[in-house]
């Protein structure tokens, strides 16, 4: 009876942390992007009825609904790369360690182990991608800054 509650556990914990958290995250990212755009239509909508004689392309600039490749600075994405980079590392280390000395009962030993070392591999390659992509994207960094500033 105990297996049967343990088998269920972890299948109800994976299947929350697989399928369920993900599909929320999704619902939610595409729910504010959709509020964003109503409200962008909206004041958009607003201001050619008060005034017609306004250039649309000029009115969307200053709204910034530029596509959403473009909306990030280089520098911020790969900050954020930087940042997945160290909750992954983190997260697997924790995971390695805490599964080696077995504080964690989720499975057997070896499955914990494994899954924090790539985690942890992941995390490293993330952070290097970071360290490499700055470095060469130097100068592409240095020209968005200055654009960014005079606007």
């Amino acid at each position: 009876m105990k297996e049967i509650v343990d088998i269920l556990a972890m299948v109800l914990v994976f299947g929350g942390v697989c399928i369920a958290l993900p599909l929320i995250v999704l619902w939610m990212t595409n729910k504010r992007k959709n509020h964003e755009i109503d409200k962008k239509t909206e004041i958009l909508m607003a201001l050619l009825e008060k005034n017609p004689d306004l250039d649309p392309a000029e009115v969307l600039d200053k709204l910034d609904m530029s596509s959403e490749d473009g909306k990030k600075p280089l520098k911020e994405r790969l900050l954020e790369k930087l940042l997945g980079g160290c909750i992954c590392t983190l997260t697997g280390i924790v995971l390695f360690f805490t599964h080696l000395f077995g504080f964690v009962f989720l499975g057997d030993k070896t499955t914990g182990v494994v899954g924090g070392g790539v985690l942890t591999a992941v995390g490293i390659a993330l952070i290097i991608h970071y360290f490499v992509s700055k470095k060469m994207l130097q100068s592409e960094i240095e020209t968005e800054e200055k654009r960014i500033t005079e606007k």
